[in-house]
This record gives structure tokens, sequence and C-alpha cells, in this order.
């Protein structure tokens, strides 16, 4: 059955990853894998073609509206071809992690093809344990409505023996491709509901809800509340300055215990952790190169999931954007881990009692109203300033093993894109048992990724032996005068 058109059209976060994409700033995620053993891109494609009936995105490519006059859709690629898709390269020893990132960082810095789907997976053999790595990438287009971690299970087994259907490929038949003229009444259409619906619900939304006063009283605090922060320039640091077109991947890996027990100890969740371990990780770094640090105070974006699902979406009607960012301060300035946390815990709590996220999210939303064309245009223009200095992507995902292809995942790296005069990017995701971060940055900003790892672990390690002391004393605090001297005696 043919999907619906309706739902083809992109929405207006969606499309804004297209529109403010630039050669030199690639608006694609994705991430490194590990995997047990070897195995070839036959057997991964073959894997693919088996399970392209719950992947049906991946055979579609972006076609823009003529004029922009609504936002892109989704089309079949009559030319689709997976041996595109697919790449493999042979490492010749020593391929270890550094020579694996120097590959990696190359891929990642590519643009994908507009004119095709927009992802692509490298094969990267050559290691010494013999493993095999891949290198995956998904332009943020495609998983705005689609959950990065659902297409992780599509093509996952929670056991090395894989149930594979059999290979669709041969029996799909792409929809053609409609013409200009069909395009354009489309996007009409589409552009004119879009607008109609939303004048709708914003304005009988007064009449909906007895509530609509303290609402509206909610959400005038909250602007006055993020409107300082908007309008206020982040601090200058290396990393926030024009972007070269080259990138570096570097990653680092910690238990996931040990984070929770941090998160136990010390109070708050496994965000706060991460955020904490980041902020001391760019302090940790900046001293290093001379700057001063004390009382600094960066910021940070960090995209979160509201988790708006309508109870029904009537015939017609897109399903709603689901994201927004938070803009969080990020305290390098304080070197005591413990008072760090303490401070980014009491700080995202407070911003998230003042629905700072919801904010944002209602002020996106107003875009609707401002043409796709415009907003093509305004994604663009040059970049003068930055709203935040770095960006933190928080990835939950299994906490048991994964096996593609009978193989075996023994590790995820994710990876992110650098853009608006943000040379530095974190995606922190969970995966059995273990923490991960994955650094994307500019490396004329930051000249040795692996050295900023380095303070990344120390801060982690340090926040990790100031958990532990305080566990100690804590423990100690607790023992009653008798069970004192009863051990002393």
């Amino acid at each position: 059955m043919a999907q619906d058109r309706t739902y083809r059209r992109l929405t207006q976060t969606e499309a804004a990853f297209l529109y403010t994409e630039k050669p030199h700033t690639p608006m694609h995620i994705g991430g490194c894998s590990l995997y047990a053993g070897t195995f070839s891109k036959d057997e991964l494609c073959s894997l693919i073609e088996s399970r392209f009936d719950r992947l049906p995105q991946y055979r579609q490519k972006v076609v823009f509206a003529p004029l922009n006059i609504a936002h892109p859709t989704w089309e079949d690629d009559p030319d689709f071809d997976l041996d595109y898709h697919v790449d493999e390269v042979t490492l010749p020893p020593p391929a270890d992690d550094r020579v694996i990132s120097q590959v990696c960082s190359q891929v990642f810095s590519t643009p994908l093809d507009r004119d095709r789907p927009l992802w692509k997976l490298t094969l990267i053999h050559g290691r010494p344990d013999g493993d095999t790595m891949v290198l995956a990438r998904v332009h943020q287009a495609m998983l705005e409505g689609v959950s990065g971690i659902d297409l992780m299970l599509v093509l996952h087994d929670l056991r090395p023996e894989s149930e594979r259907g059999s290979p669709s490929h041969d029996s799909w038949e792409p929809e053609a491709i409609p013409d200009a003229m069909t395009l354009l009444q489309e996007a009409v259409r589409d552009r004119m509901t879009e607008v109609v619906q939303w004048w709708a619900d914003q304005s009988f939304q007064v009449f909906r809800s007895p509530l609509y006063g303290s609402r509206s009283a909610r959400l005038s605090n909250a602007l006055m509340s993020v409107i300082p922060t908007l309008v206020q320039p982040v601090p200058r640091t290396p990393f926030n300055a024009a972007l070269s077109g080259q990138r570096q991947l570097t990653w680092l890996e910690f238990s996931f215990a040990e984070a929770r027990f941090i998160r136990s100890v010390l109070r708050g969740t496994v965000n706060d952790v991460a955020l904490t371990i980041i902020a001391g990780g760019i302090g940790r770094y900046l001293r290093t190169k001379g700057h001063n640090t004390e009382g600094l105070e960066l910021r940070v974006a960090s995209p979160v999931n509201l988790k708006r699902h309508e109870p029904r979406i009537r015939r017609g009607r897109r399903p709603a954007d689901r994201t927004a960012t938070m803009l969080i301060p990020l305290y390098v300035g304080i070197t005591d881990p413990i008072l760090r946390l303490s401070a980014q815990k009491a700080t995202i709590e407070e911003l998230y009692e003042q629905d700072q996220a919801g904010t944002f999210h209602t002020l996106q939303s107003l875009a609707t109203c401002i043409p796709p064309a415009w907003q093509a245009l305004a994604g663009q223009a040059p970049s003068m300033s930055a709203l935040a200095n770095t960006v933190v992507m928080n990835i939950p995902g299994p906490q048991v093993p994964l096996y593609l292809a009978g193989h075996k995942r023994h590790a995820f790296f994710p990876m992110g894109p650098l853009a608006a005069r943000v040379g530095l990017f974190h995606a922190v995701a969970s995966y059995n048992q273990k923490l991960s971060i994955g650094v994307t940055l500019d490396p004329q900003l930051i000249p040795d990724g692996w050295e900023y790892a380095d303070c990344l672990k120390a801060s982690f390690l340090e926040l990790r032996e100031a958990a532990e002391r305080f566990s100690k004393r804590s423990a100690n605090a607790a023992k009653s005068p008798a069970d004192v001297r009863t051990s002393a005696a």
C-alpha cells in the first residue's frame, strides 16, 4: 500500500536542517560502532535488503517544492542503488583508534548527496584485534520523524541468531516522482492547510481550555526568563569562531555503573553527571592552554524530546515536531567536582521548572507563519554569532548487547554536526552498561582532539574519586558511637 503523501512532507524542524546546511557545515549525525570479528559489505547489504520493509524512508530522497512554497517531501528514489550507500575500506596496520579516527573524520566531513537518500555506511577493516568498525552517517532531516534508537533496533538483533526476512529489493517498485505542476499544486495545498490549522489551533485554544489564562501567564513568565539568555552573547572561547571544512572525531568510554554510582552518591541524574564531566573537561583544557577560567560560565545547547504525541492524528495532519533545545549554563570555572555537579543539578532543575524547553518549542512553532522560502533563505545567511559555546546531545540506548548479522556490538560512539560558529559538539550515549562520549570538533580551532578527550577522562576520574571520598565520609558519619567503639575494640 502506498504511503499517504500527506506524511511525506518534512516538518518545520526537519526542513530546517536542510535549510541551514552548507558545504562546510554538513548536518548529518552518526556514530562509530565496533563489532566482534569480520564481516563483509555483501553480508551487510544482504541484511539491509531483508529489512527494507521496515526502513521505507531509506530508499527515499528529498524533493524540494517549486519556489520553496512548502517544505520538501520524501519521494522514492527511482535510481536507488544500495551499493552506493555502503562503502568498505581496509586500513594498513596498525589501525588503532587514532588511525581509524583520521579516516572517519575525513568521511564525516563530507556532505551527503542530496540527489540520493541521505545516509551512508562505511565498513572499516584492519584493526589489530580483527574486529570491524562501522561509521554511520544519517542526515538529521531523516531522524526527526523516526527515533534513532528504533532504527538501531531494526538493523540489530537481541541475540546472535538473526531472523532475516526475504530480500525485498527485487519486489520493490518506486513510485514516480510527481511532475513540477503536481508538486506545486500539492505544495500550495499543504502550505495553506498548515497555516490554517495552526491559526485554528491557536485561536480555539481560548475556548478549549479554561486554563488558557494561566497558560498564557506561564508562557509570558517563561519568555521573560529566556529573553536575557537569548540577547546575552556567549563568552569567547577558542572553539567559537568561523568553522573550517575539516572535522576530527574522538571518543572515550566509561562504566555506566560508575556513572550511576556518582549519581546516587552525589544526587542528580546521569545527564547531570555527563554535563559535569564535560564542564570539567572543557575547564581543564582551557587552563592547559593558558586561559583563565575563574568564574567562567559557558552556555551549552542541549536538544530534548518533549514527547508531545497527539492522541490521534486526523487525516491531512502531519505529526507535530517533538524536539526543542535547552540553553544551560556550563560551570567550567568551578574546579571542585562536587560543587560543579551541585551547581549543574540546581540550574537544570530550575530551567525545567521554568519550562524553558517548552517556551523554546512555542517560539519555534511561531515560524509556521514564516514562508518556507524565507526560512530557506535565512538558513543560508552567514552566522555572525552563536547562541551556545558547545552542544551536548544525550542518546539513551539499550543496556543489553546487540548483534549485527550475528556479530556482537562491543561499543557505540555517537557523533554530531558543527554549525553556527560552534566548533565543539558532544554526543553522550549509553549502551550495554557503558557510557560513551563522542566528540566532533574543528581541528583548526582545537588542534588535538585526543588531548581534549584526555581532559574529559581526567574530569570523570576526578568526579568518581570525589564521589568515593564523599561516600566513605557519609558511611563513617552514619556509624553510631557504639558501632565506633565496637569497631575499635
